[in-house]
């Protein structure tokens, strides 16, 4: 019993509840996340990514409500673990609240994020002491990279 108060007092995360309503565009509801209790992992992403993404927003985006001019978001190690889905979701939330991404990600994630960035560069750290990055040609038209054979199996930062 002492133990469970401990937690209960000490665990930050568990001070704050809240209620968030998922709207259509035409305004009906169509999901209500408590605190994201009874939800799926992937549920609990998309919740917390979009609170992120609101978070900076409401924090970057000036008086007058309008996006924000500058605004980028660096994220380091993004979307390692996270399927093609949720890469994509988290991306279009961060593109529509008007930040411009910073990612630095292993190869796996970088055909979903092709649509969303406008230049990449790859990252080579040979023996966790010297780093080195090759510029990686862009094609805007058809929104793709032409990946080097060189940096298959390692980290790119876009």
């Amino acid at each position: 019993e002492q133990r469970r108060w401990r937690e209960q007092v000490l665990d930050v995360r568990r001070h704050v509840e809240f209620i968030g309503r998922e709207l259509d565009r035409d305004g009906r509801e169509v999901e209500i996340y408590r605190s994201g209790a009874g939800k799926s992992g992937g549920q609990r992403e998309k919740l917390a990514t979009t609170c992120l993404a609101a978070a900076l927003r409401y924090q970057l985006g000036g008086t007058d409500g309008g996006l924000p001019i500058y605004a980028p978001v660096v994220l380091d190690e993004a979307f390692g673990k996270a399927d093609n889905e949720f890469t994509e979701l988290a991306m279009r939330i961060f593109e529509k609240f008007g930040f411009q991404m910073i990612v630095a990600t292993p190869l796996k994630s970088v055909m979903t994020l092709e649509p969303f960035i406008g230049g990449a560069c790859f990252v080579d750290i040979a023996d966790r002491n010297r780093s080195a990055t090759l510029p990686i040609e862009y094609d805007s038209r058809q929104q793709r990279l032409r990946l080097p054979a060189s940096a298959h199996g390692e980290e790119l930062s876009t």
